[in-house]
């Protein structure tokens, strides 16, 4: 998988999936192709729930809920493009502290190259993928894994505090990204 290449080594992580009765193929256009408009509602009001300490703070607090593919908005909104093999696998990525109620330092991490050099111990580097494969059975499944490195003990406490408090909230926004995929894939 290519999210070993940009996380191999982590201390947190996540994985979920679905079976999908469509080819790979198609499994893999709708990721690419699935737009908020296909997303279930409870995933707004996740995101508007993560955004309410910047709003409590009187910032502006935007989702990635404008036109266009899902994963163009979450790039948008401060996820990095880190690879792509077609029909395969999309692997994001994001460099932040978290844990922190005015989100923290925003370090310039343009892209993948830059991921894969940022090695601050003061932040969390984020890994995350959508994978499409076919089983011995020729069952179609599409995952998400989510890994999570933060190397200093101290920082990965905060880090750990706060995973405890939104990881249910993270799990099921996957959950629920998944089977918007698995729809579109099979409606289409």
């Amino acid at each position: 998988m290519k999210l070993n290449e940009y996380l191999p080594s982590h201390e947190f992580h996540e994985v979920h999936a679905v079976t999908v009765n469509a080819p790979p193929e198609r499994v893999f256009t709708a990721i690419k192709e699935l737009t908020v408009a296909d997303l279930s509602p409870l995933i707004f009001l996740l995101f508007d729930i993560r955004g309410l300490p910047a709003r409590l703070r009187g910032e502006q607090f935007s989702g990635p809920f404008q036109p266009g593919p899902f994963l163009d908005q979450l790039y948008k909104g401060g996820f990095i493009p880190l690879a792509e093999e077609p029909n395969h696998e999309i692997v994001f990525g994001l460099v932040g502290q978290f844990w922190k109620l005015n989100g923290g330092v925003e370090p310039n991490i343009p892209d993948a190259n830059a991921f894969l050099a940022f090695d601050d111990p003061a932040f969390a580097k984020v890994a995350a993928n959508l994978a499409v494969d076919v089983d011995s059975q020729g069952r179609t499944h599409c995952s998400t894994e989510t890994r999570i490195h933060v190397p200093e003990p101290s920082t990965r406490r905060k880090f750990a505090f706060y995973w405890r408090i939104i990881s249910m909230g993270s799990a099921f926004i996957r959950v629920l990204w998944l089977r918007a995929i698995k729809r579109k894939a099979e409606r289409a």
